[in-house]
């Protein structure tokens, strides 16, 4: 019996079903590839919200200044050790009635100022530690001194350096308690009278 031998037409689909096999193994495995790549990636999958590190704000204090408490002052009276112990008392507290329009005034002296001085004295009505005065005059140019008792009639102590008034001067004191505050004044301005048209007084609050 003779058997038939295959023709080249079925020869050739044989091998063109190989060559598609192949094709499909090499498609498999390059998404093989891509698909083992993607999962070892750091890439967060779509709709996963990245995690952030949250900001930090650093926020910087300033150290609140110190503040000053004004202390209620009623002019008492005057301080003249050297001369007759009267110096227009009366008219003491026109320097602390709030007008700057009004004003307690030495007495007139046309000659020499011989005297160590003389004082303005004002009531806190209560023991105060005062830390600054503060002096509005209409006659500036005479040289003044805070100083602090317990007394309206002394003694007295100094509390601040000797200033220069202007017409607004502002005196730094030193820490030492007392009830009277006295503006002790040494030397007279050109015209011979001093005046105080207000004399404020604060504390450290």
């Amino acid at each position: 019996m003779t058997r038939s031998r295959p023709t080249s037409r079925t020869r050739g689909s044989g091998t063109a079903r190989i060559l598609a096999a192949a094709a499909l193994i090499a498609l498999l495995g390059g998404i093989a590839a891509i698909v083992l790549g993607s999962s070892g990636s750091d890439a967060q999958p779509p709709g996963v919200p990245v995690p952030t590190t949250p900001a930090t704000t650093t926020t910087s204090t300033t150290p609140a200044r110190p503040t000053s408490v004004r202390i209620a002052v009623t002019g008492v009276g005057a301080y003249d050790p050297d001369g007759d112990q009267s110096e227009n008392d009366g008219d003491a507290g026109l320097a602390t009635d709030g007008n700057a329009a009004t004003a307690w005034k030495s007495e007139r002296y046309r000659s020499t100022f011989s005297k160590s001085g003389v004082g303005l004295v004002v009531d806190a009505g209560r023991p105060v530690k005062a830390n600054r005065v503060v002096v509005v005059t209409e006659t500036p140019g005479y040289r003044a001194q805070v100083r602090v008792g317990s007394s309206p009639q002394g003694p007295f102590v100094p509390v601040s350096e000797t200033t220069l008034t202007k017409k607004r001067t502002t005196m730094a004191l030193r820490p030492r308690s007392g009830r009277y505050l006295m503006l002790w004044i040494t030397s007279m301005p050109e015209k011979g009278t001093a005046a105080v048209n207000e004399l404020t007084v604060t504390a450290a609050g």
